[in-house]
C-alpha cells in the first residue's frame, strides 16, 4: 500500500544525516525495493528524450543520448540505473552543467549538491550494452522486461515510474524502424547513407515496455474503420507471407473485443506488430510495437488445430496486455501475475468466436491446468504472488504458476462474485488506475465493493500460498465424504466447489461439494445406497488439486473415457489420471496401453491432442520405448482420420521410436517426399526429423545435416540450422565443444537456439554420455539467469534435465544441492521444478 511506502521512506530519511547518506542505504546492486519506494515518492513527472545511433556493422557499438526530466521537492542525490561499466558513460550533465558522478552497483550516482528543488534534467551520453539489443547481421530489437532497460540506456528502471518517451533513431538508409510511438518524420539528407527517424512522444509507459526494432524488414498495413495496423516481418516464403491478413484480422478482432468488454477505448496511439526469427518468447506486449516469434505466428501450410489455437490465443494474450500491464501496470514485479492472469483469461474468452465449433470449456482446462500442476506438484512450487526484494530477481517470478494457475484461480474468483459484478469491478479498476500503477490488493479492494463474499481470505489462500490441496473421496454409509489435506500442513483450508460422480452397476449420481473456509472434511448425503462404488472426481474440471484415485476409481475413469460423450469430463479425467501416474498410484504400462486404446476411438481433436501429449510424457517413465508403444503410435499415424492427427502422432513417433525398423521408416520419409502421402511434413518437421535421424544414424549424420541445410531457403533459418546442427554430431568431441561454447554467455544470445542445442546434446538416446553435462550446466545457472531473459533459466534447465531419467542424473542434481546449501531460493525452485521427474522415477534410491 502507498501509505506503507510513505512510512518506510520516512524511516530511511530519519536514519540519514544528509540527503547523500541515503546512498549508503539505497545504492545497492540492482533495483532494491527500498530504492524503488524512495524514487517513486521523490522523482515525479518523469519523461525521457532518447536518441540512438545504430551502425550497420553489428560489431560497432550503439551510442546514445538520454535526456531525463523530472520534478523533485527538495535537493536530493540522483540515483539512475545503468548496467554497464564507467567506460560506457561518456559524459553527464545535470541542469546543463557538467557534474561529478560515480558508477557503482549498476547506478550512476550524482550528489545532492548538483540538483535543484523543482524541475531537473540530466543529460547522459553513453554506449549501450549489447545484452538487450539482440543484434543480428541486418536487424536488431530491444527486449527490456523485466529490468533490462538499464542495459540499454540510463533510466529509473522500475515499473511504477511511468514516463513519456520521445525517441530518435539514426539507422542505415536501407533499414526500417518501428517503436512505441508513431513515426513523426524521417530525415534522409543530413547524414549520407543514414536515415534519422523521429518518433512521436508516447503515452506513460514503464521502462520495461520501451522498445524499438530496426533492420531490413518488410511492412504490410491493414485497416478496419478508423484503425490501421502494420505488420513488420522478415519472412521470404510466399505461403507464410499470405498469412499476414489473417493475423491482422485476429489482432483487429481482439482489439474490438477488449474495447467492448472493458468499456475503455484502446488507450494508445497505434498498434503495430513485428514478427522476428529467434525471438525469445511467443510474444511481448510492447505498446505500439508488439513483438512475436516467427514460428508462433507463421504456421505450416496444414496447421493442426492446436497450432491454430496457440496462435490465436497468443495474439489475444498480447492484445489484452494493452489494457492489463500497459494501461494499468503492476506497482512491483511481485504482482507481475496481475497482468498475465488477465491476458491469459481474456485470451481464452477472445478465441471463442474465432473457433465456434470447439468446446471452449474443455480448451480452458487443458490449456492451463496441466501446465500449472507440472510446477505446483513439485517441491519448487511457489505462490502466485511471490516476495521480491530486488528487481534483479524479477525474471525468476515468471512461471507456470503465474501464467497457468492464475487463470484457473481467477475463474474461481469470478464464480465466487458473479460475472456481471466482476466486469463492473474491472471497469472501475481500469478507470481508477489508467496510465498508472496498482497492486493486487488494490484490485481486490475494488472488486470487494461489488460482492458480499469474502475475497480477502480467499485471496490469502489461493494467491499468497504455494502448492495445492490433496483431495480424497470415499462413500461411507449414505454419504459421500471428501477429505482435504495440505502436503505442507499449514492449517488452512482451500475453499472451492467440487463436483463428483458416484458410479455402481449402471447407477450414477452427481454431487456438488462445497469446501468452505474452515472444515477439511465435507459430507453430502447421497440419493442412492452403494456397496462398492467408483468415484469420479472433478467431473466439471473446475476444481484444483491432486484428486487421489483408488484402483476401482482409476478403472472407472478409463472406462468413462471410452463410454461418455461428455468431453469436459473426459478432459478432466485425463488430467486426473496423469496426476495419479505422477504420484505413483498408477502403473506407466497400464496408463500408456489404456491411452493407446482410447486414442483409436476419440473423435474430439482437443482430447486427442491432450491424450497424445500424455503418451509422450508418460513414456519417459519407461527405461526404453517398448515395441508395443512404437507399433501403437505408428498405427495412429497410418490410420489417423485427418492430416492433423496423423502429423501429431508422427511427431510423437519421431521423438520416441527407437527400433531399427522405425529408424529406417523415418529415414525413408525424410529422404523421399513422395513417400509421405497424407503426412504433410513442414520444413520445421523436416528439420526436427533430420536432428532425430542424425542421432539414430551416426554413420549418416553428416550427410543428413548437409542435405537438410540445402533444403532450407530462408537465410535466417539457415543460420539457425548451422548453429544447432553440430549438437547432433556423431563425434563426441564436436558435441563437447558445442556444450563448452554454450557455457559462454555470448554464445547463448539467441536463446531458443541455445535451448534447442542443449536439449539435443542431452537427447534421451545419448543419456549415458550426456550425464556429465549436468553439473557444469547447473554450475553456470546463476550466470545464465544474470545474462539471459526471463524464461531462459527454466528453458536451460528443461533442456538440460528433461530427457534424463537415470539414477545417475538424479545423483548429479543431489550433488549440486549438497555443494550449494545456500543457493538463492528463487533460482533453486527452478531446479526443483525441472528435476522433479528424476525423484519420482527414483523415489527410494
Amino acid at each position: 500500500m502507498r501509505w506503507i511506502g510513505n512510512i518506510f521512506l520516512a524511516l530511511i530519511m530519519m536514519s540519514c544525516q544528509s540527503g547523500d547518506d541515503v546512498l549508503n542505504v539505497l545504492a545497492k546492486s540492482g533495483v532494491s525495493k527500498e530504492l524503488a519506494v524512495f524514487r517513486s515518492e521523490k522523482y515525479l513527472n518523469v519523461s525521457y528524450n532518447l536518441s540512438f545511433h545504430i551502425p550497420e556493422n553489428k560489431k560497432e557499438p550503439v551510442t546514445g543520448v538520454a535526456n531525463i526530466l523530472w520534478d523533485q521537492g527538495e535537493k536530493l542525490p540522483l540515483i539512475i540505473d545503468f548496467r554497464g561499466d564507467s567506460s560506457q558513460i561518456i559524459s553527464v550533465m545535470l541542469n546543463r552543467e557538467p557534474v561529478d558522478y560515480s558508477v557503482k552497483n549498476e547506478h550512476i550516482i550524482v550528489p545532492s549538491s548538483s540538483s535543484w528543488s523543482g524541475k531537473n534534467m540530466v543529460s547522459i551520453v553513453f554506449r549501450s550494452s549489447d545484452q538487450s539489443l539482440n543484434r543480428r547481421d541486418d536487424f536488431l530489437y530491444t527486449l527490456l522486461v523485466p529490468d533490462r532497460a538499464r542495459t540499454l540506456f540510463p533510466c529509473f528502471d522500475q515499473p511504477d515510474i511511468k514516463a513519456h518517451y520521445s525517441l530518435e533513431l539514426t539507422v542505415p538508409e536501407s533499414w526500417r524502424a518501428v517503436a512505441n510511438g508513431k513515426i513523426e518524420k524521417i530525415d534522409s539528407l543530413s547524414h549520407p547513407g543514414k536515415h534519422i527517424i523521429t518518433f512521436q512522444e508516447t503515452e506513460p509507459l514503464p521502462t520495461y515496455l520501451f522498445s524499438f526494432v530496426a533492420g531490413k524488414l518488410e511492412k504490410e498495413t491493414f485497416s478496419r474503420g478508423n484503425r490501421d495496423i502494420s505488420i513488420y516481418h522478415r519472412e521470404t516464403d510466399p505461403a507464410r507471407q499470405k498469412q499476414c491478413p489473417e493475423i491482422a484480422r485476429q489482432v483487429l478482432d481482439a482489439l474490438d473485443w477488449m474495447e467492448a468488454y472493458t468499456g475503455v477505448p484502446y488507450p494508445f496511439a497505434k498498434y503495430d506488430l513485428v514478427i522476428l526469427p529467434g525471438f525469445q518468447y511467443g510474444g511481448m506486449e510492447h505498446t505500439g510495437a508488439t513483438l512475436y516469434n516467427d514460428q508462433s505466428m507463421f504456421l505450416n501450410e496444414e496447421p493442426t488445430l492446436d497450432e491454430q489455437l496457440r496462435r490465436s490465443t497468443l495474439i489475444a494474450h498480447e492484445t489484452a496486455h494493452m489494457w492489463f500491464g500497459d494501461y494499468v501496470t503492476m506497482q512491483w514485479f511481485n504482482d507481475v501475475w496481475t497482468k498475465e492472469v488477465f491476458a491469459n483469461y481474456f485470451a481464452a474468452r477472445m478465441v471463442e468466436p474465432v473457433y465456434p465449433t470447439i468446446n471452449h470449456r474443455l480448451n480452458f482446462i487443458r490449456s492451463y491446468i496441466p501446465a500449472a500442476y507440472a510446477e505446483d506438484r513439485t517441491d519448487g512450487a511457489t505462490p502466485i504472488q511471490q516476495d521480491l526484494d530486488n528487481l534483479r530477481n524479477a525474471g525468476l517470478v515468471y512461471s507456470n504458476i503465474v501464467y497457468d494457475k492464475s487463470p484457473v484461480v481467477l475463474e474461481m474468483l469470478i464464480q465466487r462474485m458473479g460475472a456481471d459484478a466482476f466486469q463492473k469491478g474491472i471497469h472501475d479498476y481500469l478507470m481508477t488506475y489508467g496510465y498508472a500503477n496498482a497492486t493486487w490488493d488494490q484490485l481486490i479492494a475494488i472488486l470487494s465493493k461489488y460482492t458480499e463474499r469474502d475475497l480477502i481470505h480467499w485471496s490469502q489462500v489461493w494467491v499468497k500460498e504455494p502448492g495445492m490441496p490433496v483431495l480424497q473421496a470415499y462413500v461411507s454409509g449414505d454419504s459421500l465424504h471428501v477429505e482435504e489435506s495440505d502436503p505442507r500442513d499449514r492449517g488452512f483450508v482451500w475453499p472451492q466447489q467440487l463436483k463428483y460422480r458416484i458410479c455402481e452397476e449402471g447407477t450414477t449420481e452427481d454431487v456438488m461439494v462445497e469446501i468452505g473456509d474452515t472444515d477439511r472434511i465435507q459430507s453430502v448425503k447421497l440419493t442412492h445406497t452403494y456397496e462398492k462404488p467408483s468415484i469420479l472426481p472433478n467431473i466439471d474440471g473446475r476444481g484444483y488439486g491432486y484428486f487421489r484415485l483408488g484402483s476401482t476409481d482409476s478403472e472407472a475413469a478409463f472406462a468413462s473415457l471410452d463410454t461418455t460423450n461428455d468431453d469436459v469430463l473426459k478432459g478432466s479425467l485425463l488430467i486426473t489420471l496423469y496426476e495419479n501416474l505422477q504420484q505413483g498410484t498408477l502403473d506407466a504400462d497400464y496408463f500408456l496401453k489404456s491411452l493407446l486404446t482410447y486414442l483409436k476411438q476419440e473423435k474430439n481433436d482437443l482430447l486427442y491432442s491432450s491424450a497424445l501429449g500424455y503418451v509422450g510424457n508418460a513414456a519417459h517413465f519407461l527405461s526404453e520405448t517398448p515395441s508395443w508403444l512404437e507399433t501403437g503410435l505408428w498405427q495412429l499415424v497410418a490410420e489417423g482420420k485427418t492430416q492433423g492427427r496423423r502429423l501429431q502422432a508422427f511427431r510423437q513417433y519421431m521423438n520416441l521410436a527407437e527400433s531399427k525398423e522405425a529408424t529406417d521408416r523415418l529415414y525413408l520419409l525424410w529422404k523421399n517426399k513422395d513417400k509421405r502421402a497424407g503426412l504433410p511434413l513442414s520444413e520445421r518437421d523436416e528439420i526436427n526429423l533430420s536432428y532425430q535421424l542424425a542421432i539414430r544414424l551416426p554413420e549418416k549424420a553428416d550427410e543428413i545435416v548437409e542435405e537438410q541445410l540445402k533444403r532450407i531457403s530462408n537465410p535466417d533459418r539457415q543460420t539457425e540450422y548451422r548453429f544447432i546442427s553440430p549438437s547432433v554430431s556423431p563425434r563426441k568431441e564436436v558435441r563437447d565443444s558445442v556444450f563448452d561454447a554454450l557455457l559462454i554467455a555470448d554464445n547463448r544470445r539467441i536463446e531458443p537456439w541455445a535451448s534447442a542445442a542443449l536439449s539435443l546434446l542431452n537427447h534421451r538416446l545419448r543419456e549415458k554420455e550426456s550425464v556429465e553435462y549436468i553439473r557444469p550446466a547447473l554450475d553456470v545457472l546463476q550466470e545464465v539467469q544474470r545474462t539471459g531473459d526471463i524464461f531462459f533459466p527454466t528453458s536451460w534447465l528443461r533442456s538440460l534435465l528433461g530427457a534424463h531419467s537415470s539414477l545417475q542424473a538424479r545423483d548429479e542434481v543431489e550433488a549440486f544441492y549438497a555443494e550449494y546449501p545456500d543457493y538463492p531460493e528463487m533460482l533453486l525452485n527452478k531446479v526443483r521444478q525441472q528435476a522433479d521427474h528424476l525423484y519420482r522415477q527414483h523415489p527410494n534410491e
